[in-house]
């Protein structure tokens, strides 16, 4: 393997997810960034932005506000290598109705391969001295490549083990008929393509130097199936402490907010908040769902009426909806580390959460932790927060300096530290 003292690296991620976004911004910072492979990424004012305001300025207006959410100002958009075709495919992915099964797993397949392809062709070009790769990117020919090259590879990893994945959906399948087939929210789980996705993330892991897990639940499940703990880095997530803050006017009295954020999906664990509701719900006390319901509601249907429903909600309206609640529930059966626990917690939301949500909170401290599955101890949390505000007062300002020490810098530190070490083993 090769030895750089000051590697430049190559990033690869097809979507705008945060934690790439904030990796791109640490390397470009330190002059690492050697180029950012990408799906569509708005450059900022151009020959497009120019003709876009003055042929239809108001659409235009509009129209940004979507496109700046793929674009951050620390990002060099000279570094920057957008691919439209993959939205265009995931798009028409999407669209494609369940009984089309067929041709949505052809299209999926062809997105996927063509940016792997498109991202090992960057690195034959390149010969980075390093690759960070996000999941589901690079198993095919980019990281199979950057093995022969003798290029060092870092694999971030979003989510959980997909063998743990596996045991969920087992457990769910028999214990949750009912709530099954909504466990991707989509109306129908399609376990073909689930099987498939899953042997290109076990590759992911065979195949990469090391890996950046965002909590330690899944680097402890990593370590049950046999990944080297030495393989494994552990770098947290972060949230934007300065977007997402309390509400310096909230008062904690008897009534209670609870707040549900994501897609309303089973293996959000919904099926067991819902039945945990129906336990502790009184006067006074809501509890709001902020999320995409699937298209077919299925069996939330007969508990839609028990809830406050706030739909899709704009990224800019997100803080203050999530400050204006008093306890954040997020029951999650399988997970990456959900950046929104760590929005709730800087908006001072004492949070209710399942370990495998990959969360930071701290049990007793800034909320609680429960099992999945366990609307026994789910509904306990509940009932004793919205009862005690004494409570969730203190609980509140834990929060909040739990979700301090967890910020962006942090995050830069961390990966770069993480490369900087495999690019010299």
């Amino acid at each position: 393997m090769r030895s750089h003292a000051t590697p430049h690296i190559l990033v690869a991620c097809p979507d705008a997810r945060p934690p790439a976004y904030q990796a791109v911004i640490a390397l470009a910072r330190a002059s690492l960034l050697e180029r950012f492979e990408t799906s569509f990424y708005y450059k900022g004012d151009g020959p497009f932005a120019a003709l876009g305001r003055r042929l239809a300025p108001e659409r235009f207006g509009r129209w940004q506000r979507v496109l700046r959410r793929r674009h951050d100002p620390e990002i060099p958009g000279s570094r920057v290598r957008s691919d439209w075709g993959y939205d265009l495919a995931l798009r028409i992915e999407n669209r494609l109705s369940a009984g089309r099964g067929r041709s949505r797993h052809e299209v999926a397949r062809w997105r996927t391969r063509r940016f792997d392809l498109r991202v090992a062709r960057a690195v034959a070009r390149v010969q980075p001295g390093s690759a960070l790769l996000f999941s589901d990117v690079g198993s095919q020919y980019a990281l199979p490549l950057c093995r022969t090259l003798g290029v060092p590879t870092v694999l971030s990893m979003v989510h959980g083990d997909v063998r743990e994945e596996r045991e969920v959906l087992d457990v769910e399948a028999e214990l949750s008929p009912d709530f099954f087939p909504i466990y991707l929210g989509d109306g129908a789980l399609d376990l073909e393509e689930l099987r498939w996705l899953h042997e290109r993330r076990l590759r992911d892991i065979a195949l990469a130097d090391r890996i950046l897990v965002p909590s330690e639940h899944i680097a402890a499940r990593l370590v049950a199936y046999g990944t080297a703990r030495s393989k494994i880095g552990v770098v947290p997530y972060a949230a934007d402490t300065l977007r997402f803050r309390p509400d310096p006017a909230k008062r904690h009295g008897s009534d209670c907010t609870f707040l549900f954020a994501g897609g309303i999906t089973q293996r959000k664990g919904i099926k067991y908040l819902l039945e945990a509701w129906r336990r502790v719900r009184r006067p006074g006390w809501r509890l709001q769902l902020l999320g995409p319901l699937p298209r077919d509601p299925g069996p939330l249907s007969e508990y839609l009426g028990e809830v406050e429903l706030l739909g899709r909600v704009g990224h800019s309206d997100v803080p203050c909806r999530m400050a204006a609640a008093d306890v954040f529930v997020f029951p999650s059966l399988f997970e990456g580390s959900a950046v929104v626990t760590y929005e709730a917690l800087a908006c001072g939301l004492p949070s209710v959460v399942t370990p495998n949500a990959g969360s930071v909170v701290r049990d007793g401290l800034d909320g609680f932790t429960v099992p999945p599955r366990d609307v026994e101890s789910l509904a306990e949390r509940m009932e004793r927060l919205g009862e005690d505000p004494a409570l969730r007062a203190g609980m509140s300002a834990s929060a909040r300096s739990r979700a301090l020490e967890f910020d962006w810098p942090r995050y830069h530190a961390a990966v770069i530290e993480a490369i900087r070490q495999t690019a010299v083993v």
